[in-house]
């Protein structure tokens, strides 16, 4: 039985031959679509109120996590803004972390390419402005880039939502 091969070994051997990988059962198995993860319309509402509520958090971590003493507690400051006092290197650190921000709104959510160039803009006008001494410091506290992206998206989350239960009800009620 020596010479004998068993019918795995010569597919495997075949497979070798053709420099190929051997054949799994898998492969040719049909792929059925998923949804995705960022898709507004597949998550529930929970899953989306999760995620916003740790966008909120972010953003106001980057944008209004301080109060400025003896101002009635009406101008806040965060994170990006006392980088950016740092001349230069804070306005390229706050860029980045605005940047790193929206990133991560557009991982979490499917973002429209119009929101997205609405949030670059903010983020640019926030770095090209704050790059001016003192009057983009001030600038950048009162603009808060990162609150307004994250208004954006909770515009678009809430107009996509409320579509969605629109069409919902209309193939819900009879004709």
């Amino acid at each position: 039985m020596r010479g004998h091969k068993t019918q795995q070994q010569q597919q495997q051997q075949q497979h070798a031959s053709h420099g190929s990988r051997p054949h799994t059962p898998h492969a040719n198995k049909p792929q059925t679509p998923r949804a995705d993860k960022r898709d507004l319309l597949t998550m529930n509402q929970a899953e989306v109120d999760k995620r916003l509520k740790r966008l909120r958090r972010q953003a106001k971590f980057l944008d209004a996590c301080f109060y400025v003493p003896c101002t009635c507690q009406r101008v806040r400051l965060g994170v990006e803004s006392l980088v950016g006092l740092v001349p230069v290197i804070g306005d390229f650190a706050g860029v980045i972390m605005s940047l790193l921000f929206v990133s991560m709104i557009c991982g979490r959510f499917h973002t429209p390419a119009s929101i997205k160039t609405q949030m670059f803009l903010n983020v640019a006008l926030d770095f090209v402005i704050g790059l001016v001494p003192v009057l983009g410091d001030i600038f950048d506290i009162l603009f808060k880039a990162n609150m307004r992206n994250l208004e954006l998206i909770e515009r678009h989350v809430k107009e996509v939502r409320s579509s969605a239960q629109a069409i919902e009800l209309g193939a819900a009620v009879p004709k």
